[in-house]
């Protein structure tokens, strides 16, 4: 039986349904994840914090989501996608990255969002933690898309 190699445009033109529907999924999936993932590192802090500290302390909640959110949306969008999964996490950091470089430059302008100034809280510290986390993110997913790859020299 012999036969040849279809190119990858050949096997993408006859996807399913299924495929094309996970593509539509890729954007609205990561952002529901990112925004559940706050609930869950409410929970985990809280059920920790609790613990050791007796009025429940707001500060790590306020420091580690920003680092959350991103890191989760990278990683959830490339793990949705159905097919060039590091390359739709590329796509999404750089969405990120728009978004945190936005807002900095409003934030640093002075801008005003819905009649509210926009400046920086915690001398940008939250800024940084947002792209620690998405670079996380991507270094994540990057680290799951290697896994499975085998080299033929």
């Amino acid at each position: 039986m012999t036969g040849r190699f279809k190119t990858e445009y050949e096997l993408s033109k006859n996807r399913g349904a299924k495929y094309w529907l996970r593509w539509l999924a890729v954007l609205p999936g990561a952002l529901l994840a990112g925004i559940l993932s706050i609930f869950l590192l409410h929970w985990v802090l809280y059920l920790t914090l609790t613990k050791f500290i007796d009025p429940y302390p707001p500060f790590p909640e306020r420091l580690l989501t920003p680092f959350v959110i991103p890191a989760v949306f990278i990683w959830t969008g490339s793990r949705i996608a159905p097919h060039h999964k590091f390359r739709t996490s590329v796509v999404l950091f750089g969405l990120w990255l728009f978004l945190l470089g936005s807002l900095v430059f409003f934030g640093l302008t002075g801008a005003n969002l819905m009649g509210y100034q926009l400046y920086f809280q915690d001398s940008g510290i939250l800024s940084i933690m947002g792209f620690a986390g998405a670079l996380t993110g991507l270094l994540l997913s990057r680290r799951r898309s290697l896994v499975g790859r085998v080299r033929i020299k």
